[in-house]
C-alpha cells in the first residue's frame, strides 16, 4: 500500500510533502551507521576495537563461568566474601552464613547435658541414614533375598551410626574449653576500642587477629564436616556389589528451595558469568549483558577497593593502584560496550536491530498513510480552493 499511496517515497530526491518528508528523514536516519551523524562520527578502526573489546570481555566472563561449572564440586564464593575489606566489608561478611561459627559451635546444652549442636548434627546424620536406606530399599517387598540384604544393611548402618555419634561427642567434649576460649577472644575482638582507631599498625593487628580467629573456628567446623563425609562413605562401604550397581544417592537435588545460602550464591555467580560471557561473545542482548557484567565488576570493586589507608593493601605482584585498579577499568570497559553499538557490529544484535528498525518504519509509514488519506479527504478550509 505504501508505494500506491506514496510514489515519491521511493524516489531518489526528498519529497516536498510535509508528512512524507518527515518519514523520508526517519527512514534515512535508520539506514545510517550507528553513532554517525552530524555531531559524532566513528571510524572503522574504532568499530574493530570495540568489537575486539566486546569479544575479549566475553571470553573472560565465559571462561570464568566454564571453570566454575567444571569445578562445581570444589568452587565456593566463601573465600571471596570473607576476604572483603574496606568500608563495605561488613555487608559481604553478612552474606556468609555463620562466618564466625557462633551457630555451628555453640556450647549450650539441653536438659540431658548434651550440647545442642550434638543433637542437631546427629539428627542430620540420622536423616542421611534414613534417606540412604530408603534409596536402596528393594522394589519388590516379596523378594526375601533382597529384603535380607536390606535388613543387613540397616543393622550395619545402625551400628556405625552409634560409633560415629560417640566419636562426635568425645570430640566436642575434648574441644569444649578451646571453643569457649575462642568465643571469649572473639567477643573481645569485636568490642575492642582499637577498632575505632585508624593507625596502620592497629589495622594490621586487628586484621591478623580476625583471620586467626576465623581460621581457628574453620578448623573445628571442617573436622565436623569431615566426620559427616566419613559417615556417608561408611554407609556406601556397607553395600554389596549388587547394591553398588544401583549407584550412589544424589548429593544435592535440583531444588533451589532446599539449597543453602552459599549454594544459591555459588549458582547465581556461575550462571551469571556464563550467561554474560555467551551473550558478549555472540553479540546478543549486548547492552543488558554488558550492564550485568559492569554490575558484577562493581561488586568485585566494592569487596577489594583501592582506597588509601585500607588494610590489607594489594599485593605488589599485581601492581599498585589508587582508586582505579584493573577491576575498575574492566567495569568502565563494560560500560563503554553497553552504551555503544558493539553488539550490532559483528553480533546477533545486528539482525534484531534490523528487524526492529523495519518494524518501526512500517508503523510510521502506516501512520503517515492514514494521516495523508485523512488530509486528502477532509474539505479545504474556508477561503481556499
Amino acid at each position: 500500500m505504501g508505494k500506491a499511496v506514496y510514489p515519491q517515497l521511493h524516489a531518489r530526491d526528498p519529497p516536498n510533502d510535509g508528512p512524507i518528508r518527515a518519514y523520508y528523514r526517519l527512514s534515512r536516519r535508520a539506514k545510517e551507521v550507528p553513532l554517525s551523524n552530524r555531531q559524532f562520527q566513528i571510524g572503522a578502526l574504532a568499530v574493530v576495537a570495540l568489537v575486539a573489546l566486546r569479544l575479549g570481555l566475553g571470553c573472560h566472563f565465559l571462561y570464568e563461568g566454564a571453570w566454575k561449572i567444571k569445578n562445581y564440586d570444589t568452587f565456593t564464593s566463601e573465600p571471596f566474601l570473607t576476604q572483603a575489606k574496606g568500608p563495605l566489608a561488613g555487608l559481604f561478611y553478612a552474606m556468609v552464613p555463620d562466618i564466625h561459627g557462633r551457630r555451628q559451635l555453640r556450647l549450650e546444652t539441653d536438659a540431658d547435658g548434651d550440647p545442642v549442636i550434638y543433637n542437631e548434627i546427629t539428627a542430620r546424620w540420622d536423616g542421611i541414614r534414613d534417606d540412604f536406606l530408603e534409596y536402596y530399599r528393594p522394589d519388590d517387598p516379596n523378594d526375601e533375598g533382597a529384603a535380607a540384604k536390606h535388613e543387613k544393611l540397616a543393622r550395619g548402618a545402625e551400628h556405625n551410626y552409634k560409633l560415629l555419634c560417640n566419636r562426635l561427642k568425645k570430640y566436642l567434649e575434648l574441644n569444649a574449653e578451646k571453643i569457649e576460649a575462642y568465643f571469649e577472644a572473639l567477643d573481645r575482638h569485636e568490642n575492642d576500642k582499637e577498632r575505632l582507631h585508624g593507625a596502620p599498625f592497629q589495622k594490621e593487628r586487628r586484621w591478623n587477629q580476625m583471620m586467626l580467629l576465623r581460621q581457628e573456628a574453620a578448623g573445628w567446623i571442617k573436622d565436623i564436616e569431615n566426620q559427616e563425609r566419613a559417615w556417608k562413605n561408611t554407609l556406601y562401604g556397607l553395600l554389596d556389589d549388587e547394591q553398588k550397581k544401583i549407584g550412589a544417592p544424589p548429593e544435592v537435588g535440583w531444588n533451589p528451595f532446599t539449597w543453602s545460602r552459599m549454594q544459591l550464591i555459588d549458582f547465581t555467580v556461575t550462571a551469571s558469568l556464563t550467561a554474560i560471557g555467551i551473550c558478549l561473545m555472540l553479540g546478543l542482548c549486548t547492552p543488558l549483558a554488558a550492564l550485568g557484567g559492569a554490575g558484577f565488576m562493581c561488586f568485585v570493586v566494592m569487596t577489594q577497593p583501592a582506597f588509601p589507608g585500607i588494610y590489607p593493601p594489594d599485593s605488589a605482584v599485581v601492581g599498585h593502584a589508587l582508586l582505579v585498579n584493573k577491576d575498575f577499568i574492566e567495569m568502565l570497559a563494560l560500560l563503554a560496550v553497553a552504551f555503544t553499538s558493539a553488539g550490532r557490529w559483528g553480533g546477533l544484535d545486528f539482525f534484531f536491530h534490523q528487524w526492529y528498525a523495519a518494524r518501526r518504519r512500517r508503523k510510521e509509514l502506516n501512520r503517515l498513510s492514514k494521516k495523508y488519506q485523512k488530509e486528502k479527504q477532509s474539505p479545504p478550509p474556508p477561503g481556499e480552493g
